[in-house]
């Protein structure tokens, strides 16, 4: 977690962020990442929110308390109350470092009202690591999506899960299923804290195929 927060408080200072909210649901101390962002003299542009988050039962899944977590972040972060309508917000897991996030930034299409990335290969999937979205893309989409992502109800995987309901709200909003630039990620995985990084065979056969096949969504 240290390690991403200081890979993104300088897009503060280059103006590619105008705030970041640290949101923790485990009560823990973060007072080390309090001391980071007075570091990189982030003032009111941080935000730092921890709570206790945690009280359903862990077989609904990381998905439900992740989506539970963020509209418990809409609800009491400074940042995003001031945000505008149009302001498009980022979520990106904490543990994680997307390497490549100016390149996602600055391709945004504009006018989406949820950004993510979808493939197709070798399942209807979307990752959920990185998702962007603006205030109607919350208020249609995902506001209240915890609901319908436990994963002792679903069928299949979380990811699939909301995979049909993006699927279902094509239409309704404005949704770009498809990262302009491929995501490079790097950072440690929650399940059991080894190293993750998109590197290797597996990085390059995306990149060729995003590339050389982009419809067929690797």
């Amino acid at each position: 977690y240290r390690d991403a927060f200081n890979f993104y408080l300088p897009f503060l200072r280059n103006g590619l962020l105008a705030g970041i909210v640290f949101a923790d649901n485990s009560a823990s101390d973060v007072s080390l990442l309090r001391a980071l962002a007075n570091v990189h003299d982030a003032g009111a542009r941080a935000e730092i929110l921890s709570f206790d988050g945690l009280d359903y039962p862990p077989s609904h899944g990381r998905c439900y308390g992740e989506f539970r977590l963020i509209d418990t972040v809409v609800e009491r972060s400074q940042i995003l109350q001031r945000a505008t309508e149009d302001a498009a917000i980022w979520k990106v897991t904490g543990r994680y470092v997307l390497r490549n996030f100016e390149a996602i930034l600055r391709t945004r299409p504009p006018w989406a009202d949820l950004y993510c990335h979808c493939r197709n290969i070798p399942m209807r999937w979307i990752d959920l690591y990185v998702l962007s979205w603006n205030a109607r893309g919350y208020e249609q989409i995902l506001k209240g999506i915890y609901q319908q992502l436990k994963q002792d109800e679903v069928g299949g995987s979380a990811e699939q899960a909301f995979r049909r309901i993006v699927d279902e709200n094509d239409g309704k909003a404005k949704i770009v299923k498809r990262f302009r630039a491929l995501p490079r990620l790097e950072g440690y995985r929650g399940f059991d804290n080894r190293r993750y990084e998109h590197m290797g065979a597996k990085f390059l056969l995306r990149r060729i195929a995003n590339t050389l096949a982009p419809w067929l969504w690797v």
